[in-house]
């Protein structure tokens, strides 16, 4: 995808940033944050959001000092032994899950409204239009994305104000008895049900190598992203918050909220609002698996045959493995319960290991880091990177204890198989980590 006509502007990275972040979840986990902490769900989703935007902020460091060739991977594969970065290639492959997960969701939503339609079939079609539409190269997919961002923000942004002139004014009381439910601890938890939702901004580093001025616009594109997001789904939380009876939405999706305020118009944000959620993360995923894993590819942790691209300079094998690992839970009907047992604690984990690789940032590139728009003081980096990989840590633990023993000792087997397969390839004299000599 570096060879397209034009590279990726500002505009265009904050349409895949925000694209990115802003899934479904904003439409079904209100509800239960509700369920645990009360009306102060929606000041638990603003403190969700800095939270989550403190734990990128290495992401965004290094973003604002190399170019990264291929995104994540190329964090670990330049701070990091060269086997971690290979053991790193090949487990990421498993985050290409995501897509049937991001497939079933929009199926779920698209019978909603019309309950005569197939959800497998929608969410098969789907997941096929969009791996078609980016074979045709990143200029085609940041257009379409720019495009249905906008809808998204717009329909979730008439749903905050117009709803916030029509909620009680006691979802601003924060000395009513229900607002903070289950005090402290319930305001907490609110914040953990929230994390997942709030931090996807920081993938559209995956698309470094495309940007026109990658330095300056992807940690531009992730900030801008979280200011969005804070505002879309703080006021969105309030309007679920505030509608109608607390009691009434505890526990619920926003739709219930969405059919109050918009009556026979609700079909029109559902449209708009999770289906076209669920349409930009799906748009911006192929991009995001794929640039990490072209770059291992030509540093050599996968056969040749796996870099070759197209005339678009499209990576179309590691796109069709993309599609193909993203429809096959669909077509075998697997519950969004195991897709996502399979896809956070991998996730988690390399989420963890490339946090643990910025450590070694402004020793490793210490001119560059020196140079960069963002430069802070040694040890103000070091506080933040290691609150972050102790927040990693802990998120990798709570994926452990959420998974069942079959689902766990299936990730371990997995993991122990990405280990080997990186040393023997490593051993193999066939991996000659180019992307070292890339970064700049």
């Amino acid at each position: 995808m570096s060879g397209s006509t034009r590279k990726l502007t500002l505009a265009d990275l904050v349409a895949i940033s925000s694209g990115q972040v802003i899934g479904a979840g904003v439409i079904t986990l209100i509800g239960t944050a509700i369920g645990v902490t009360g009306t102060s769900a929606w000041l638990a989703y603003g403190a969700a959001i800095l939270v989550g935007f403190f734990s990128i902020l290495p992401f965004i460091f290094i973003s604002s000092t190399t170019v990264l060739q291929g995104g994540e991977y190329s964090i670990v594969a330049n701070m990091m032994d060269k086997r971690v970065a290979g053991f790193y290639a090949t487990a990421f492959i498993t985050q290409c899950l995501s897509l049937s997960l991001l497939g079933k969701s929009l199926g779920m939503y698209v019978t909603s409204v019309f309950p005569s339609l197939n959800g497998t079939a929608i969410g098969l079609i789907a997941v096929t239009v969009f791996f078609v539409l980016n074979l045709g190269g990143v200029n085609i997919m940041a257009d379409v994305q720019k495009l249905f961002t906008a809808i998204l923000v717009i329909a979730l942004l008439i749903f905050g104000f117009y709803g916030m002139t029509q909620v009680n004014p006691v979802v601003y009381d924060i000395t009513q008895p229900g607002f903070f439910k289950n005090g402290y601890g319930g305001f907490v938890a609110a914040i953990a049900i929230y994390a997942y939702s709030t931090y996807g901004q920081y993938m559209v580093m995956n698309f470094s190598k495309d940007a026109a001025r990658p330095t300056k616009d992807i940690p531009l594109a992730i900030i801008i992203s979280t200011l969005v997001i804070l505002v879309v789904y703080v006021s969105v939380a309030i309007v679920d918050c505030g509608l109608l009876p607390i009691d009434q939405v505890a526990n619920k999706p926003l739709t219930l909220a969405a059919k109050k305020l918009f009556g026979t118009l609700y079909p029109v944000f559902i449209i708009g609002g999770p289906v076209m959620a669920l349409m930009t993360t799906m748009n911006s995923t192929y991009g995001s698996r794929a640039n990490p894993i072209l770059r291992a590819a030509r540093d050599g942790w996968f056969p040749e045959i796996v870099g070759r691209t197209n005339s678009k300079n499209v990576p179309y094998v590691i796109m069709f493995a993309v599609y193909l690992v993203g429809i096959l839970p669909l077509i075998f009907g697997l519950s969004i319960k195991e897709i996502t047992s399979n896809l956070v604690l991998v996730g988690y984990l390399l989420r963890m290991l490339t946090a643990f690789s910025i450590f070694y940032m402004p020793k490793i590139l210490s001119q560059q880091w020196k140079n960069s728009f963002l430069h802070i003081p040694d040890g103000v980096f070091y506080t933040i990177m290691i609150v972050t990989v102790l927040a990693n840590i802990y998120m990798v633990y709570l994926s452990l204890r959420g998974l069942s023993f079959t689902v766990m000792i299936i990730n371990i087997a997995f993991l122990i198989f990405c280990g080997v397969y990186a040393v023997l390839r490593y051993n193999s004299g066939k991996v000659h980590m180019d992307s070292v000599k890339k970064m700049v």
